[in-house]
């Protein structure tokens, strides 16, 4: 019966350990640098973008840039290993495009960022603790 017991035991600390998400945190995340970004939810609402639109990446030097709805994108970032996440000035050229409003929201969106998790492919952008945009590996 003591044998019965501790297999019990032993299989609820593994199911615990192996439910555990930050036991697992990280183990496949993508690297924030390097990785092409694809915008897919941003402000709590599901978007329906183009592939090669609002794809995004961050450098080693600290610019990030990208193509926006027709614009391209860039500015300065700064991260550590902590997940903070802020952007200095966003610029971007200014051609006429469809979607120009969820560019100006995307820039806003950067500029009020303060932290980032990476989940695997799925890197989110946070604002005080508030989710603010969802963007998935290209």
């Amino acid at each position: 019966m003591k044998i019965f017991y501790g297999a019990v035991t032993m299989t609820l600390i593994a199911l615990m350990f192996a439910g555990c998400c930050a036991c697992r945190k990280g183990k496949n995340n993508l690297p924030l640098k390097g990785t092409e970004w694809h915008l897919m939810r941003m402000m709590g609402r599901d978007l329906a973008i183009d592939g090669e639109q609002f794809v995004f990446t961050f450098s080693e030097d600290g610019q990030f840039g990208g193509t926006g709805a027709c614009n391209r994108m860039f500015g300065e970032y700064k991260s550590d290993a902590k997940g903070a996440l802020t952007f200095g000035p966003i610029a971007s050229t200014r051609r006429m495009c469809p979607d120009a409003n969820l560019e100006t929201e995307f820039s806003a969106v950067l500029s009020r960022a303060t932290h980032y998790e990476i989940d695997g492919n799925i890197l989110m952008i946070f604002s005080n603790g508030e989710m603010q945009a969802i963007l998935m590996a290209k």
